[in-house]
């Protein structure tokens, strides 16, 4: 390097003496400690070589004067890749030798490894011309046109500050506001090189100085924290100071909160007050076409920073290595969705550093991980079953399945109609009839017949209670209320408080959300949940006390998360309800509605009949003189004196009138005595008693005969007087009497009585004879029997009778006659009426006794039931008519004739007694095979062939033929315009639907002053722009391009004067894109108009932007692409008009009025 430097020195100044030259270019890569090179002679001395001086990524160029000869040239690399520095993350770097004459005579870039070598041949060349020294910067105040070598005489203009600058934020994941202060200055002149920055805020921090590296159009400072709710109010401030000691204008910002969360509101993990989108959304947007969408739900055991892992499908889908996790992961369960090749599968590869795998159980913890990948629809597609799987787990190649799609449901979609369908993702227009509000209870006072829809209370009045069991306070705890699109607040309190309440107006039928914030804090985990969250509970009510929603002791632990584990911050959990105060229905009240009446209730609505006309009297019940009918009291009611109220108490008072039960009676009260008193209470000592066996009245107490003598005093014997044994005295019979019996006395007489005590003459002397009157001799003088009887023989006493008795002595008047016959019962002619057997009985023989049976038996007298009848028929059983139950032939034979014997049938044989299944039934058809409903089965022809009709036999079809039979393929299923020269001619359109538009040529920007609204196809050249430039050439000037449009209100130069083609050509922001330069609205050349306005915003720009607008509180109200911003549904006052391009926003105010 040294040998370079000198050449340099005196190249100036020595002529070259040589007879050619070269001129070397090389340009370092990041590594120029590992290069040398060098340039030999044919005779192989180095003319020139490189020594270890080199700066990274730096051009060296010299020239050198030598002989036209041959050399060599060799460029060495110590680490083998050359000038390679690009697959190092670095700058390639290459190695030029060249001369006019020649012009290249070797080159190399890039990675050549270790050695490239190269034979030059230099020819004779005439020497350059000689370096002229001066200012050659064409921005420096004494540029030398002529001078070729710059001699570091350039003198510079005072630099004239930023030319733009702008400032934004970005949110660290630490929720940590980095401010990016951003500036260009004017490159051209070093006066403007930054070299330090000064920093201060609104609190009074700083000023602070930083120093700057040489070219440096950027800093960066943290601001903030993710502490909610925060203040964010204070601005910050930044100023640049330059090469030539003068300060930049402040560039000034105030960063908006860095809350992490999903941003989206139409997921169901939206948070509202989310600045910063966290990935959190729930969904993957996956190309339909070539991926699949799976889930992976992954819990960690005790040791979260042990554990990475990979999802791999054509290469890596995302990963996370060891360590990406920590303490605050313990337990927890996280959800990825990733978009899956569906030809190549997936693969899930876990490592663990330690070696355990996900088992925590088995290493000294409590918990074991899980993970489970699922598709859309929450099929599981692999799971981890093993735990402990070690240091590597793989779950193989999987293949994943496509997510359902969602079919299309017609119906009406605006809950404003009656057809409305809450099913229906796609409106057919079946909206009808609008819902009429009313009360649709049948049993309310204002039920209204006609209403469809039930009326809600319009506002709901609703209580938010917080409380904190601890009375530490909140901390960095908050709740936020969200519903409808609308932010309803954040609610936290401090320390030394218990509870503390809000009301919040709430819109019925609609989802209230509210959220539970946890903000880490200066505490760490598990500090900060237990002295703050554990205690911390809420509960939303309405005026009726009853509660929507309630959360109590510590709701951060009911996300599963465990009340002292840490968590990241911000985290909170979501609880949704639907608030309802009622409905407009007026409560039917039942009653009486008559005022005059004494049970007139003004609360009733529904007179009941129930009214009660007003009798006066004591309605109180516990008064003496207590009138049931009496509806209203007339104050007459007399209070209840309790006492004696009986004249002949003892104690009788004459002022009770209620008696008490407590009179006093006087006598005597032994039940036992004769005096004794009922009434008496109190024994007056003169009770009188009976004499014994006697009661008070003189009576026997016990006197069961009742013949006036005590039990105990009566004498038992015979009573009776004319009894033998009469006793005078006894006065109880005990039934000892003996009366008078009369009778005969002599023992010798027939007649003796030994009962008798007394004769009264009756003594019978004893008569002799038979004294049974059954019997044949009875006597019946006789009175004694003297064993004479002769019994009764009844019988016939006729001797010439068949049946004559000889010993009978009683005719029986029943002879019978002799009658003579067969009396053997087992004869054949056995004679049932004869008594006298005349030796005529024959004897039985059995068998046939019919004549005309076949097996007739002439000997037989008695018929055995064997007689076998003549059956005539045919008894061949090989004719058609064979009767096997036939014993007789007739000779009526017939022979077996097959055929067809359906009289139905086709080829019908009515000679044939036998079916041989060969009939042929008639199907009837068209038999033309040339028609539309030809049946090639069909043998008769029904004369109803239909013959081929072609087109669209498709009813869906837009040219379906309804009398088409047969489709030829035509059928249209897009309608459109056919018509190749309209404006909206459809290719694929098969069907004219009378939608062609005619094209109309024309300026079709509504921003342009010529803006043509019937014009439908745009001229380029047709639109007119208001270049903004009043008062300069043009008053206004009028550009036919919006490219320049915003270049007016930027450079003064292309206002004040003429306009040229400089003004376009340095400011076409169509061509160049757009200027980082711009720090705000102005600045930047984008019109808004009207400001202040009525209704409507207009944003003039060709920028794809986004535009949000905030209200005065800080509320996005506003968030679209559109260039055309309507503000008629806000009310009047100051909103805040943000534009958003290449993710930098600009600002500035706009006033409703």
């Amino acid at each position: 390097m040294k040998k370079l430097i000198l050449l340099l020195i005196l190249l100036p100044s020595v002529l070259f003496s040589q007879n050619s030259w070269i001129n070397i270019q090389y340009l370092t890569d990041n590594y120029p400690t590992e290069n040398s090179w060098e340039l030999l002679d044919s005779y192989g001395s180095v003319v020139i070589e490189s020594d270890s001086n080199y700066v990274l990524n730096t051009l060296l160029d010299t020239t050198l004067a030598l002989d036209a000869g041959t050399y060599t040239f060799n460029l060495y690399d110590i680490y083998g890749d050359g000038l390679g520095a690009s697959q190092w993350n670095g700058t390639d770097g290459s190695f030029l030798i060249q001369n006019d004459c020649q012009d290249t005579l070797t080159f190399v870039a890039g990675d050549f490894g270790t050695l490239y070598t190269d034979t030059l041949t230099i020819a004779p060349c005439a020497p350059p011309a000689p370096p002229v020294p001066g200012c050659i910067d064409t921005n420096a105040l004494n540029f030398d046109s002529l001078a070729t070598i710059n001699d570091g005489s350039c003198t510079y203009p005072a630099c004239g500050g930023i030319l733009s600058s702008n400032a934004y934020q970005d949110c660290l994941p630490n929720n940590v506001a980095l401010i990016i202060f951003e500036w260009t200055t004017d490159t051209t002149n070093p006066s403007c090189e930054p070299i330090k920055v000064w920093y201060t805020n609104e609190d009074g921090v700083g000023p602070y100085q930083y120093g700057v590296a040489p070219n440096t159009t950027e800093f960066q400072v943290g601001a903030g924290n993710g502490q909610m709710p925060p203040n964010w109010s204070v601005e910050h401030y930044l100023l640049v100071e330059f090469a030539d000691g003068t300060m930049s204008d402040t560039i000034a910002y105030t960063p908006t909160p860095c809350i992490l969360g999903c941003t989206d509101p139409l997921q169901p993990t939206y948070n509202p007050w989310a600045t910063e989108d966290d990935g959190s959304c729930a969904g993957t947007t996956c190309d339909t076409t070539t991926q699949y969408q799976i889930t992976m739900d992954i819990t960690f055991d005790n040791w979260p920073s042990e554990t990475g892992w990979t999802m791999n499908s054509l290469g890596v889908v995302e990963s996370a290595a060891p360590g990406d996790y920590d303490f605050n992961d313990i337990g927890q369960t996280y959800t990825y969705n990733f978009c899956i090749d569906q030809a190549a599968g997936f693969e899930l590869i876990v490592t663990d550093v330690f070696g355990d795998g996900l088992a925590g159980s088995t290493s000294g913890g409590t918990l074991d991980g899980m993970i489970v990948i699922y598709n859309c629809s929450g099929d599981t597609i692999w799971y981890m079953d093993n735990p402990g799987f070690g240091d590597t787990l793989s779950s193989g190649t999987q293949v994943a399945t496509p997510c359902p799609t969602v079919s299309t449901i017609n119906g009406c979609t605006d809950d404003d109609y009656q057809e409305f369908n809450p099913l229906a993702n796609n409106d057919d227009g079946s909206c009808i009839n609008l819902h009429v509000y009313g009360c649709t209870n049948p049993n309310a006072f204002n039920y209204d017949p006609n209403a469809t829809i039930m009326d809600l209370v319009p506002d709901c009045n609703y209580e938010l209670w917080i409380g904190d069991a601890g009375g530490d306070g909140w901390g960095n705890s908050y709740i936020g209320v969200y519903q409808n699109g609308i932010d309803l607040g954040t609610y936290t309190m401090g320390p030394g408080n218990y509870q503390n309440t809000w009301n919040i107006i709430l819109d019925p039928g609609v989802p209230v959300e509210v959220f539970y914030f946890e903000v880490g804090g200066p505490q760490q985990p598990p500090q900060e949940v237990q002295f703050q969250t554990w205690h911390n509970s809420f509960k939303l009510t309405n005026a009726n006390g009853v509660e929507l929603m309630y959360e109590g002791q510590n709701p951060f632990a009911n996300n599963g998360q465990g009340a002292l584990q840490g968590f990241s911050s911000p985290f909170y959990t979501k609880y949704t309800a639907i608030p309802f105060c009622g409905t407009t229905c007026i409560p039917t009240v039942l009653g009486c509605m008559d005022s005059t009446s004494a049970n007139y209730d003004p609360n009733a609505n529904v007179d009941d009949n129930s009214c009660i006309p007003i009798i006066y009297g004591c309605t109180n019940i516990f008064a003496i003189n207590y009138d049931s009918l009496a509806t209203v009291d007339d104050n007459t009611c007399i209070p209840i004196v309790n006492g004696c109220t009986d004249t002949a108490g003892y104690n009788y008072n004459p002022l009770a009138n209620v008696d008490d039960l407590s009179c006093i009676y006087l006598g005597c009260t032994d039940i036992t005595a004769c005096n004794y008193d009922v009434i008496a209470n109190v024994d007056n000592g003169g009770c009188t008693y009976p004499v014994q066996y006697y009661d008070c009245y003189g009576i026997c107490i016990s006197d069961v005969d009742a013949d006036g003598v005590c039990d105990e005093l009566e004498i038992t014997g015979c009573t009776d007087p004319l009894s033998i044994n009469f006793n005078p005295l006894a006065t109880n019979d005990d039934g000892t009497c003996d009366p008078y019996t009369y009778g005969c006395t002599d023992s010798t007489m027939y007649n003796y009585s030994i009962t008798a005590n007394t004769d009264d003459g009756s003594c019978i002397p004893y008569i002799y004879g038979c004294t049974d009157p059954t019997q044949f001799n009875y006597d019946v003088t006789a009175n004694t029997n003297d064993g004479s009887c002769i019994p009764v023989v009844i019988g016939c006493m006729d001797n010439t009778m068949f049946n004559y008795n000889a010993l009978a002595n009683t005719s029986s008047g029943n002879c019978e006659p002799f009658v003579y016959g067969c009396t053997d019962s087992t004869s054949f002619n056995y004679d049932p009426l004869a008594n006298t057997d005349n030796n005529t009985c024959q004897i039985i023989v059995y068998g046939c006794t019919n004549p005309i049976a076949l097996n007739y038996n002439t000997l037989a007298n008695t018929d055995d039931l064997s007689c076998i009848l003549p059956i005539y028929g045919c008894t061949d059983s090989t004719m058609f008519n064979y009767n096997p139950l036939a014993n007789t032939d007739n000779g009526t034979c017939e022979m077996f004739v097959y055929g067809c014997t359906n009289p139905n049938a086709l080829n019908y044989d009515a000679t044939a007694n036998t079916d041989d299944n060969s009939c042929v039934l008639p199907i009837y058809g068209c038999m033309d095979s040339t028609m539309f409903n030809y049946n090639g089965l069909a043998n008769v022809d029904n004369g109803n062939c239909i013959p081929f009709i072609y087109g669209c036999n498709d009813a869906t079809a837009f040219n379906y033929n309804p009398l088409a039979n047969t489709s030829d393929n035509t059928c249209c299923y897009i309608s459109g315009c056919t018509d190749a020269t309209a404006l909206n001619y459809d290719p694929n359109a098969c069907f004219d639907d009378n939608s062609c538009i005619t094209i109309i040529t024309g300026c079709t920007d509504a921003t342009a002053y010529n803006y043509n609204p019937a014009a439908n196809v745009t001229d380029s050249t047709a639109c007119n722009y208001d270049a903004g430039c009043y008062g300069g050439p043009g008053i206004p000037y009028w550009l036919n391009d919006g490219c320049y449009a915003w270049v007016i209100d930027v450079d003064d130069y292309c206002c004040t004067n003429d306009w040229d083609a400089s003004c376009q050509s340095m400011y076409d922001y169509c061509q160049l894109g757009w200027p980082t330069s711009i720090e705000d609205i102005s600045s930047a050349g984008i019109v808004v108009y009207p400001n202040p306005t009525k209704n409507i915003l207009n944003i003039e720009t060709r920028l794809d932007i986004s535009v949000e607008v905030y209200d005065i509180m800080g509320k996005l109200i506003i968030n679209d692409k559109s260039k055309r911003i309507d503000l008629s549904d806000y009310p009047n006052g100051v909103y805040n008009l943000i534009l958003i391009y290449n993710n930098k926003r600009f600002t500035t105010r706009v006033v409703k009025q």
